[in-house]
């Protein structure tokens, strides 16, 4: 085995450099129907009109919408030198301090809506556009004159996957840039495929230690194991894949890794308190602790923590790897989550 515990600390990958994104041909286009819409009128609005971030997410759950001060304030009528109302039914959307941030899952290829602005000085604003890694891809006016006037704003990405999407008003620090009747093409997300489960329907546990349904074996602060997925789109040229650990170990490290294969055909092998499902090759992709609640996720770019790089149709396995100092169920004082198999996509 040529994983130990001591090299859990192991620094993360170096930045993922997209120099041939930024030469996509972005362009903008009329007012389209895309995949997925939003019009504000569906999130809980329970904890306040000015959340940081968009109780409920947008775009049906694919995607968050948070300010980077002040607040996302979603309201009806906004009035300052003039009263804006929503473009459509009784919501619209915009920041009171600082730009507005669109993140998405699986990234996007079209993005457009309606804007406007109430403020009494400037007009117009600035829209950004970052693929995986936060490489900027290209930047634009938003058309959005003076005196309440809504205004369609839709560009075309020329192919490139766009993970966020940033938009800027004239105004103080970025602020009351408004948007409503939002239009996206959202690409589907391929995460991957779960398996390798310490369940009791393959492999055996360790020491009479199963965990639940889709899980790895029970660990020391939660009988039911610890769990890994994935979100996300797994693309060489533009990933935006994440995994994510829940379950672990409250504040222990864990080590995502990445193997080239299904250790004993999927079913995995005994290891520690667990089962190790993902081997050969292995790619160290970044060392994290968990919450106070048991869970964590990746930030590094898994394609710029690859030693050989990847190409279009590779299959790799992940797994999480993580300490259990405390109330160990077989005394190893580590354990695994279940596998996620990945197929990278051009």
């Amino acid at each position: 085995m040529s994983l130990t515990l001591r090299r859990l600390g192991l620094a993360a990958a170096a930045p993922l450099a997209l120099a041939g994104l930024a030469a996509a041909q972005f362009s903008t286009v009329a007012a389209f129907t895309g995949n997925a819409q939003e019009t504000f009128e569906t999130q809980s609005l329970a904890s306040g009109p000015f959340p940081t971030c968009v109780t409920d997410r947008v775009f049906a759950g694919q995607a968050d919408l948070c300010a980077e001060a002040g607040s996302a304030h979603i309201t009806g009528g906004w009035g300052f030198s003039c009263t804006l109302q929503p473009f459509e039914g009784s919501r619209q959307v915009g920041s009171t301090g600082g730009a507005l941030n669109y993140t998405f899952d699986t990234g996007v290829t079209r993005f457009g809506g309606w804007f406007a602005t109430n403020n009494p000085t400037i007009g117009d604003g600035t829209i950004e556009f970052y693929g995986a890694g936060g490489v900027l891809l290209h930047s634009d006016v938003v058309n959005a004159p003076l005196g309440c006037t809504w205004t369609w704003n839709g560009w075309d990405t020329g192919g490139a996957l766009v993970t966020t999407v940033r938009v800027i008003g004239n105004y103080g620090n970025g602020d009351h840039l408004m948007m409503d009747g939002m239009e996206a093409d959202i690409v589907p997300g391929n995460a991957g495929v779960e398996y390798c489960f310490c369940d009791g329907g393959g492999t055996a546990s360790p020491c009479g230690n199963p965990g639940a349904a889709g899980n790895g074996c029970a660990n020391g602060a939660d009988p039911a194991g610890a769990h890994l997925g994935a979100t996300g789109f797994a693309s060489v040229g533009a990933s935006s894949l994440v995994l994510h650990g829940s379950g672990l170990v409250p504040n222990q490290p864990g080590l995502y890794f990445q193997g080239d294969n299904a250790v004993n055909g999927g079913g995995g092998n005994l290891f520690g308190d667990g089962l190790r499902c993902a081997g050969g090759n292995v790619v160290r992709i970044q060392v994290i602790a968990a919450d106070a609640s048991g869970n964590s996720a990746t930030t590094a770019d898994v394609v710029a923590a690859q030693i050989q790089p990847l190409v279009p149709g590779d299959v790799r396995r992940y797994q999480l790897w993580y300490r259990d100092p405390a109330g160990s169920p077989c005394g190893s004082f580590f354990n695994l989550t279940n596998g996620v198999e990945v197929t990278w996509l051009p």
